[in-house]
């Protein structure tokens, strides 16, 4: 009996070990959780029964839009998201801004106080809340009169939403000094190409990473080239980063506008020279100053939604150090905007 409880008793702290061993490796949910994944930024959606099915020649009326950030990037005061509406201006009169919690900085001039546009900060996705930020933004609108030989008149109201946004991914890639396997070396990996399906939380995606090892002129060094592959994932249009308020607030965009992704990217810390880019060092800039000319900074512009830029270490590495990991970040930064329509007939009053 002795020994058969001695043996049960060596098993259960056998199990207990095991257990203890998988918890300390296994990470908790908050851990395990990325808030950098999917396809999403900004999403907007009129609430039902906005704007209602019928109104009548004169009549008041509410339309109710609900805003969320469903991405990983917050939009912040110093560059905020913008909606505007549009309306039939022969059918519908008094588009007037009734409530929003947006902000008050008059950094925009006289476009900020248009009473068809609402400009406004709103979060993204965070450990503290996943689901991210949420706005609600009423306009008030007077229905106009219809022919008089008409019982109706089937309108509509058109929302636009543009804002700004980021997209970053973190990534740790391979920095293989020897890719033909001359030097009797045991290398701790190999380098490879990177795919991402699962998005960076943002509507502009990073989908896939190559790298190449080039030789340069003095054969003592050699240059890590990437080969990034960039999509539009979400519903909406790409335009450049400083237009997005003239996009919604004036309705004119320039075609070199449109599909502008500008590139960031740093291996080890050390920035990368990324394609279109004709400065060397770029300090660190906040659009809306005078600081440095967009165009020169690194960008692409998508084709079909999708484009490839090429980046890299232009100071190389030297050739004889032994194969590492390296941590690889990329940051894309663009403008951002969707719309969304409803219709609602105005009934004329019967005299």
């Amino acid at each position: 009996m002795k020994i058969r409880n001695k043996f049960a008793m060596i098993g259960l702290i056998s199990v207990m070990f095991l257990v203890a061993c998988t918890g300390a490796y296994r990470p908790t949910t908050s851990q395990a959780s990325d808030l950098r994944i999917g396809f999403y930024g900004m999403t907007l959606e009129f609430l039902k029964g906005s704007p209602p099915v019928k109104i009548f020649e004169g009549d008041s009326f509410p339309v109710t839009i609900k805003v969320k950030n469903n991405g990983a990037y917050s939009i912040k005061e110093s560059n905020p998201a913008v909606i505007s509406l549009g309306v039939e201006k022969d059918y519908t009169k008094n588009v007037k801004l009734e409530q929003y919690s947006g902000t008050s900085i008059p950094i925009y001039g006289s476009y900020a106080f248009e009473e068809q546009n609402a400009h406004f900060v709103i979060g993204g996705r965070t450990q503290i809340n996943p689901r991210g930020g949420e706005e609600i933004i009423i306009y008030k609108l007077e229905a106009g009169k219809i022919d008089p030989k008409s019982e109706a008149h089937l309108s509509t109201v058109i929302a636009t939403l543009c804002y700004p946004y980021e997209t970053i991914l973190d990534s740790t890639i391979c920095v293989d000094t020897d890719i033909n396997n001359l030097r009797p070396i045991k290398k701790v990996c190999n380098m490879q190409d990177l795919i991402f399906n699962n998005g960076q939380g943002a509507p502009v995606a990073i989908t896939k990473i190559e790298m190449n090892m080039l030789p340069t002129e003095t054969l003592e060094k050699i240059t890590p080239q990437f080969l990034i592959y960039v999509e539009n994932k979400g519903n909406g249009l790409v335009i450049k980063n400083e237009a997005v308020f003239d996009y919604c607030i004036r309705s004119e965009t320039k075609h070199e506008d449109l599909n502008i992704v500008y590139v960031d990217a740093y291996l080890s810390g050390k920035r990368l020279n990324c394609q279109l880019e004709k400065i060397e060092e770029l300090s660190p800039i906040e659009f809306g100053t005078k600081e440095i000319d967009s165009d020169k900074l690194g960008h692409i512009k998508l084709k079909d939604k999708k484009d490839i830029i090429r980046c890299a270490l232009k100071e190389g590495i030297d050739r004889n150090q032994d194969p590492y990991l390296s941590p690889l970040k990329i940051r894309l930064w663009y403008g951002y905007t969707q719309s969304i329509s409803a219709s609602y007939f105005i009934e004329g009053i019967l005299k």
